[in-house]
């Protein structure tokens, strides 16, 4: 799986720098060098102004000339750019138009001259070394095959996998996009609170704010957050969940928002089972058919029992 932070932590680095003034930035930093004349503070005033001129500078071309200082104004300036960005995604489109393995896509029949979907087989590429991968390899190498667009996936990547016997040793970047997401409570809620956040800030834009959505199905399950109150009492278990329900209404209410705001996310109630339980005997898929194509299930998990999964066949 690529994990990249550079984009998102220099649009941060980029928003915090260009909010601060030169007043309000650098004389407060060069107060705590205690230069020994005045002259070496204000050669240090000269090189910040420098310094902070030429950032701004090289922030313009970064942001192609949008002022992001401007929140009113950053709206329309978008709208302005709008040609441009359609242009991208024309060419985007144009690149993965081209899939590097149709050819391998194979109908899986069904009596009465119908079929069940389509597949990316990998005996198709007729490579040898793939009749020797680990069952676990060919899942990632499938996942690679199928989503192959020479962008985010590019044929190099396919090669890597199947050529794991030399390639395993090296650790090289391989790209992994799994089928589904498995989340607990303690990590769901952060990541709804960020497509909520990215949904708020669509509408800002006056953008339609239905386009944000989890790429993939993600399953949130709702645990570890009951306490025993109760105890040696038949209603024990109805008390103790009252209770808990009482405690973690507004985060109950979040999630049951996020729930049915957002395409591709189950929320898992809480009362229904840690998510140790529901991972294998009520999450797992195996088969996944999505506009009729068949592809195996595979699962990122941010609990420890992840793996369980694997008990059905299921990469986790």
């Amino acid at each position: 799986m690529y994990i990249s932070t550079s984009s998102s932590a220099a649009s941060s680095f980029l928003r915090a720098a260009s909010s601060y003034t030169r007043s309000r930035f650098f004389p407060s930093s060069l107060r705590n060098l205690n230069p020994a004349s005045s002259s070496a503070l204000n050669n240090q005033r000269s090189t910040a102004s420098v310094v902070v001129r030429s950032f701004h500078s090289s922030a313009s071309r970064w942001c192609h000339r949008l002022d992001w200082r401007s929140p009113i104004s950053l709206p329309a300036q978008i709208r302005a750019f709008n040609p441009v960005i359609e242009r991208f995604q024309k060419h985007f489109a144009t690149m993965a138009a081209e899939h590097p393995f149709k050819e391998v896509l194979t109908s899986l029949p069904k009596p009465g001259g119908v079929e069940f979907g389509k597949f990316y087989s990998l005996p198709a590429l007729n490579d040898p070394r793939i009749d020797k991968l680990p069952y676990s390899i060919r899942i990632l190498l499938e996942s690679a095959v199928r989503n192959c667009d020479n962008f985010q996936v590019k044929k190099e990547d396919v090669e890597k996998i199947i050529d794991w016997e030399n390639t395993s040793p090296k650790q090289v970047e391989i790209p992994f996009k799994p089928a589904r997401v498995l989340l607990q409570d303690f990590t769901g809620v952060p990541a709804v609170v960020d497509l909520a956040c990215m949904r708020d800030a669509m509408n800002k834009l006056g953008s339609d704010t239905s386009k944000i959505n989890p790429l993939v199905p993600v399953d949130l399950v709702i645990d570890h957050s009951v306490q025993v109150d109760v105890t040696r009492s038949e209603n024990a278990v109805q008390e103790n969940m009252e209770l808990e329900f009482r405690r973690n209404k507004e985060r109950f209410s979040f999630l049951k928002w996020g729930s049915t705001a957002f395409h591709n996310m189950l929320v898992v109630p809480p009362g229904s089972g840690i998510v140790h339980q529901v991972n294998v005997e009520y999450l797992g898929r195996v088969v996944f058919n999505t506009n009729g194509t068949l592809y195996p299930d595979s699962v990122v998990g941010t609990d420890s029992h992840t793996t369980m999964i694997d008990g059905l066949g299921v990469a986790g």
